[in-house]
């Protein structure tokens, strides 16, 4: 769902995915099967899990995307083509195998029902990896070693990383936003949004009746150190 749930038209849609070396044959081969499981269809009937993209411009987009990764010498497994379903901008979901960091289809940010898959030897590789583009709003990392975990926290330089979760997008009560391209450098939702809309007010209340200094002027504090 990270990847292909609402057609990868969400800001915290999965548009990479960074895959150990060794393991990824099984993972294509679980990715292509579950994409041609993929029901596509009206958004609004419950047996649907994919809907259109928004308008041709979108469609146009993400094949315009495809043909780049073709030019790039990008494997597709799975999809690549507009669905015919008669009315309607629908795409196939789409696994592009093989792409390389610093390839467009890796670089930029698609919009559609697209991942990009790309191998890597060890975490330090794939911490440099997720954090070399120019966006960096959500990321998520698979792993049961705590070690791992943490590290993706403290190196993910993203605003938000999940751990053994999917990039699912904003909760009401946590702060939500990015941080390099992405966002415009405020946090929504959560206690941090009020920041966007306030000013912070600092208030002194002297009650002692006495003329005070500045804190560095003042001999009491500055003995006590």
């Amino acid at each position: 769902w990270s990847a292909y749930g609402t057609t990868g038209q969400r800001c915290t849609a999965c548009s990479r995915l960074i895959v150990q070396k060794g393991i990824k044959p099984k993972l294509v081969e679980a990715l292509v099967e579950k994409a041609k499981q993929i029901k596509l269809g009206n958004g609004l009937e419950p047996d649907v899990t994919m809907g259109p993209l928004v308008n041709q411009k979108a469609m146009d987009k993400v094949s315009g995307y495809v043909d780049v990764a073709r030019g790039e010498g990008v494997k597709i497994p799975v999809g690549g083509n507009r669905a015919d379903l008669g009315k309607g901008f629908f795409f196939e979901p789409t696994l592009f195998d093989g792409v390389k960091p610093g390839m467009r289809v890796e670089q930029e940010e698609i919009f559609g029902p697209v991942l990009s898959m790309i191998e890597v030897e060890s975490l330090d590789e794939a911490i440099e990896v997720n954090n070399g583009v120019a966006y960096g709003l959500s990321s998520s990392i698979f792993t049961e070693n705590v070690n791992a975990a943490f590290r993706a926290i403290r190196d993910l330089t993203t605003g938000i990383v999940y751990i053994n979760h999917g990039t699912t997008g904003a909760e009401i009560h946590f702060p939500f936003g990015g941080t390099r391209g992405t966002g415009n450098g405020m946090r929504e939702a959560g206690q941090a949004a009020l920041d966007s809309y306030t000013e912070w007010k600092s208030v002194y209340v002297d009650y002692s009746g006495r003329l005070q200094r500045a804190q560095i002027d003042n001999e009491e504090l500055l003995g006590s150190l």
